[in-house]
């Protein structure tokens, strides 16, 4: 069954070619492209329109040269991706040199001539090819179906039918529109705000950052039960948050945590879930994000500091949950600590060899919290990454490593810009078309007043649209399409966004498609379906926690003091209580009874409703003096033998 998922829904591979002239020439176009975004952004401040359009046809170029058509890995470039690359540069300067006619049409509409519709449709297959090869079928399959409903609108039974599109106008609406379509918010974003985190992510990548962390979290976590797992999880969630989403990071750190698990104990399955867990989760942790925070920003209209600040407690309880889990299976399979704790002089030398890589990181929040416009932030802060690395012998840069970096963070960037621009035909199908209004009246009329009917309904709308797309168009798709129906429920605008970030981002590890779960499967050498399943128990409070948005928005610091303060100890009961049931541990083995009631009670704490919380907090805490008694009397036992 993994078979059939990985050959229809998995992207195809990345080509990995031979040393030659076609290597040469695609690092030296992916550097000259870093290198103008960093120019036009940061010096020239290329207009809009020309800079969209450059960005757009040098990522379609780097993607045709970058992934091979099949899923065979290819270590040569074939003729007919030569020819593609060149058709999308010699489409994309047609583009600039009737940049003047693109502007006009804002303000004189005129029929599309027969080269522009040419153009138009040349465009979109090529879009569609493009984003087959980096994110897989599902997503073409989503676009071309709200495609079908535009164009075929006024033929449509019943509530679907609407006045659509034909296919001119639609090529009109979604290419040749100023600022709209394939152009509008997603596209300007991969333009700006993402290809600049990416440079920057990789930049610290190249200058060892991963390695610090990796090393931190060792460090303070080996002393411990399950020790390595530990650092897997907390050093997941800080590199991942920086790279360029889940499947990178399960590739790029779980080829070293994955086997250490495995040696100390855990069981391959249990090793890679673990894994695909903590590197999904990396998406909603602070201050990067995977560079949704400048996205969510840009549509909410919100201070990026403030989104950061509000992204760490649910981050906090998702690690939380999954730390306890991976502690509690230590103990049950007796997996002791596997090296000597570290003093706070062996981290302080971990932080005098490679603390200085901290420091762009550092800048950059801070510049951000200070009110800096975030792309003067984040150029500031790639041009500090290689100067901090210099300070320090072991981690300097040389020019060839920069230069590597800067085209490896353009080729990754290939893999999200043509699905940001193909997110901007949703946006055309929603609301040119009344889609928007159509989905909103049949989720309302089908939840009627039931707030948990329209909670559960949007989380499987965001899992299901989420599923194998990098986090940052998935968050887009999914915000379009979800966030507007919540907040008219009267659900906050950043819940709503939440909302929608984190069950588009678990679709990760949601089976039967799983993408994480499939990279984590193959490196531990264990069955996908275990994995996927073992990595959904273990991320279980991902699915809660948006829910506890929706019912208890001072979780967001959304109310008064008390009302934060409430919300918040009650998701630390709650995480307890569900991290015991699902591991069947808390200070001993639980019994079938007591994991079954502390399943309830993690569940009744979802609405803050003050007699079943209160009741749901008795109950859990009666089993823990169980739990606590039980210890206590083997304890005796064991001191009497």
């Amino acid at each position: 069954m993994s078979g059939i998922i990985d050959n229809i829904f998995q992207p195809v591979a990345k080509r990995n070619l031979n040393p030659g002239f076609f290597r040469r020439f695609i690092f030296v176009f992916a550097v000259s492209s870093a290198l103008y975004h960093l120019i036009a952004l940061g010096i020239w401040h290329a207009p809009v329109d020309l800079h969209s359009i450059i960005h757009l046809f040098s990522m379609l170029a780097l993607t045709f040269l970058g992934f091979s058509y099949s899923k065979t890995e290819s270590n040569r470039l074939p003729f007919i991706d030569i020819t593609l690359a060149v058709v999308c540069l010699a489409l994309g300067t047609y583009f600039i040199i009737n940049l003047d006619t693109f502007i006009n049409r804002a303000i004189v509409i005129t029929p599309l001539s027969g080269i522009e519709i040419t153009a138009s449709v040349l465009l979109l297959l090529l879009l569609l090819e493009a984003t087959r090869r980096v994110v897989g079928l599902p997503f073409v399959i989503i676009i071309f179906g709200f495609l079908l409903l535009v164009l075929l609108g006024p033929y449509l039974p019943g509530i679907w039918k609407n006045p659509g599109l034909n296919l001119t106008k639609i090529l009109d609406a979604i290419v040749w529109t100023r600022l709209q379509g394939i152009w509008d918010i997603p596209l300007r974003v991969s333009a700006t705000y993402v290809v600049l985190f990416f440079i920057f992510g990789k930049l610290m990548q190249y200058a060892g950052l991963g390695d610090l962390l990796i090393s931190l979290c060792n460090s303070i976590a080996g002393g411990t039960r399950g020790g390595p797992a530990k650092a897997a999880v907390i050093g997941s969630a800080f590199v991942g948050s920086i790279t360029a989403g889940p499947v990178t990071n399960v590739a790029m750190t779980g080829t070293f945590t994955i086997p250490m698990m495995k040696q100390i104990g855990y069981k391959p399955s249990y090793a890679g879930a673990i894994e695909a867990a903590a590197s999904t989760g990396a998406s909603v942790v602070p201050p990067i994000m995977t560079g949704i925070v400048f996205i969510m920003a840009e549509l909410t209209g919100t201070p990026i500091a403030r989104i950061m600040i509000l992204a760490i407690i649910p981050a906090f309880f998702y690690y939380l949950c999954l730390l306890l889990q991976v502690h509690y299976q230590a103990v049950k399979l007796g997996i002791n600590a596997t090296g000597q704790k570290a003093s706070v002089s062996d981290i302080l030398n971990i932080f005098k060899k490679r603390g200085h890589l901290l420091i762009p990181l550092l800048g950059l929040v801070i510049l951000l919290f200070m009110g800096y416009q975030p792309v003067i932030a984040v150029i500031w802060a790639i041009l500090s990454v290689p100067i901090v690395a210099a300070l320090r012998k072991d981690t300097r840069m040389a020019p060839q490593r920069i230069m590597q970096a800067l085209s490896d963070s353009l080729q990754d960037l290939a893999i999200v810009t043509p699905t940001c621009a193909l997110c901007g035909i949703i946006i055309v199908a929603l609301f040119q078309t009344g889609l928007g209004s159509i989905f909103s009246h049949i989720v309302i009329t089908s939840v009627g007043n039931s707030m948990l009917l329209l909670v559960v309904l949007g989380g499987l709308a965001c899992l299901l649209l989420g599923t194998s797309i990098p986090p940052t168009p998935a968050y887009l798709m999914t915000t379009l399409i979800v966030a507007p129906l919540m907040v008219n429920a009267k659900v906050p605008l950043l819940v709503a966004h939440f909302f929608s970030l984190y069950y588009a981002n678990i679709a990760f590890i949601t089976p039967p498609i799983a993408i994480g779960a499939l990279v984590a499967a193959s490196i531990a050498k264990a069955n996908f379906w275990s994995v996927s399943f073992t990595a959904l128990r273990l991320a279980i409070v991902a699915f809660i926690i948006p829910i506890v948005f929706v019912y208890r928005p001072p979780l967001l610091l959304f109310g008064n003091h008390l009302e934060i303060i409430w919300a918040i100890s009650a998701l630390v009961i709650m995480v307890f209580c569900l991290s015991s049931a699902l591991e069947g541990w808390m200070f001993n083995r639980l019994n079938a009874i007591n994991r079954l009631l502390l399943l309830a009670c993690g569940i009744a704490l979802l609405p803050p409703n003050l007699l079943v919380n209160a009741i749901a907090i008795v109950i859990a805490s009666l089993i823990m003096l169980q739990q606590l008694r039980k210890r206590n009397k083997v304890s005796s036992v064991n001191n009497l033998g």
